[in-house]
């Protein structure tokens, strides 16, 4: 049996960065950072395709179904996809192809690295060996791999900012660990998080308004919602701000179990609802990294509910942030 055929999809970030005169900034290549791991010709046949060369704090939702279609056609000639990006907005992305890319029958990996794979001691390098891993095992899904873990793409969030083990998978564990040149699956994981994502597949109206091979392709995405966090003392005039500037979802970040006040003068209550009435969406996350929200539990979190707002439950922020732009929470 001959080696994989793994397609590598550049797209910038700090993987790809040089110093420049205002700051690190992407250059390097698709070719040229291949070039820099020669072993990785050891574990599969590799191409690669510069689509973007862009720090990911310049990323937009507008680009995320250029990148769904790009890693769609890359599949139908390879056996996986690896895709390297910024690590600022990485999980926003790798969020946005769990969604768009339906019904996948191969692996796509997303990886990025704190260090340019130009330096030394840097992350780049194994953190690229790990993904081209990943890419191989035949495994389905959009996995996140970075400091030698591999998590579901709408489970990753960045925990921090230099750590060579930025990433952490939320509210479930990775789906597996890196040890040396062994990629080990936790098989219940897989199973549950492929049972997960099947559920969510079949609730969408139009499973596929354009399938490419194995895999069905979801990329209406409205980027008009409204990302709110709370704090004390926060204005209702703040939520208000979706209706004026007609967004179509407001995602508010609540306290705790996902509590909002409603203490006078302050009340949210009445914004939320007056929100609803305008036919505008509202969810509640939290704050917390952990363990998502419970909005019966709390009086704060109840009113909120009975109020109209929908419980974005154990999704991570960029989870639920990217399921309203695409009409799904």
């Amino acid at each position: 049996m001959g080696k994989r055929k793994i397609a590598f999809l550049a797209t910038g970030g700090t993987i790809a960065s040089v110093p420049g005169p205002e700051g690190m900034r992407p250059a390097f290549t698709e070719d040229e950072m291949l070039k820099l791991i020669p072993e990785l010709s050891d574990l599969a046949d590799i191409e690669g395709n510069l689509i973007m060369n862009i720090d990911s704090s310049n990323m937009k939702p507008t680009d995320w179904p250029m990148i769904a279609k790009k890693t769609a056609e890359a599949l139908k000639n390879s056996d996986g996809v690896v895709i390297s990006h910024g690590t600022d907005t990485l999980a926003y992305t790798a969020a946005a192809l769990t969604y768009m890319l339906t019904y996948l029958q191969k692996p796509v990996v997303i990886t990025g690295s704190q260090k340019s794979i130009g330096e030394t001691d840097n992350d780049a390098r194994k953190n690229l060996i790990d993904s081209v891993r990943v890419a191989v095992s035949g495994k389905a899904g959009v996995f996140v791999v970075f400091g030698g873990e591999v998590i579901y793409g709408d489970r990753s969030t960045k925990m921090k900012t230099k750590s060579f083990d930025a990433f952490k998978s939320i509210n479930i564990p990775p789906v597996a660990m890196i040890q040396g040149d062994e990629v080990k699956w936790k098989e219940d994981v897989l199973t549950h998080e492929r049972e997960r994502l099947k559920k969510l597949w079949a609730k969408s109206q139009n499973p596929s308004e354009d399938c490419i091979e194995n895999v069905a392709l979801n990329v209406d995405i409205d980027p008009q919602v409204l990302l709110v966090k709370l704090y004390p003392g926060i204005s209702p005039d703040v939520l208000l701000l979706a209706k004026a500037k007609a967004y179509h979802a407001v995602l508010i970040e609540g306290f705790g179990s996902g509590g909002v006040p409603f203490r006078e003068p302050g009340n949210l209550v009445p914004a939320i609802q007056e929100l609803i009435g305008s036919g505008i969406t509202v969810a509640i996350t939290t704050q917390v990294p952990y363990e998502g929200v419970d909005l019966p539990r709390y009086e704060v979190g109840k009113k909120a509910l009975d109020a109209g707002a929908i419980s974005a439950r154990d999704l991570t922020r960029e989870a639920a942030l990217v399921r309203l732009m695409l009409k799904k929470l």
